[in-house]
């Protein structure tokens, strides 16, 4: 921050994601995954729904997930686990789903448990001077429609320190 003054500031964006295109990167990442045979993202009001085809030991079963109140919070994207469903339909309680979520071992994913809310940091994506939020999100046709409330960037990332050539040490 130079002189208490922010690179940028905004007042509000509205921002289209393009689920077709998602589920394309999806698809490309999720290649070297066997036990993902599809996904889907489905917009659905303020919520994203996604499903996915898994095999696991011979047993096919396609699970399907709903992911509402998404909010962003400067670099903390929180959302509520609801509706999880598998074997085409039958439910599966928020505490099997919290457990295994939080089985994960990694700092950046934070499990409330009873309550289905998870809270994802996304520090390693975004930039450490960034501030925003996430107002509200609604969908419309094959689109995701978030609404950025304010936000603020303190400075440009700093580039890495050059590393020397291997065998120049």
């Amino acid at each position: 921050m130079h002189n208490g003054r922010p690179l940028a500031h905004w007042d509000g964006m509205h921002l289209v994601l393009d689920l077709d295109h998602i589920e394309e990167i999806l698809r490309d990442r999720l290649t070297t995954v066997d036990t993902v045979e599809r996904i889907e993202l489905l917009a659905a009001g303020d919520a994203l729904e996604v499903r996915a085809w898994l095999r696991w030991k011979g047993m096919a079963s396609q699970v399907s997930i709903r992911l509402a109140e998404l909010r962003l919070r400067s670099r903390l994207l929180g959302l509520r686990l609801r509706r999880l469903r598998v074997l085409g339909g039958m439910p599966v309680p928020m505490g099997v789903v919290e457990a295994i979520v939080g089985r994960i071992e990694d700092d950046a994913v934070t499990v409330f448990p009873g309550t289905g809310i998870i809270v994802l940091d996304l520090g390693r994506w975004l930039p450490a001077g960034l501030s925003m939020e996430i107002i509200t999100v609604q969908s419309v046709g094959r689109e995701l429609h978030v609404w950025l409330g304010r936000g603020r960037l303190e400075s440009l990332p700093q580039p890495a320190p050059r590393a020397l050539p291997p065998g120049h040490e």
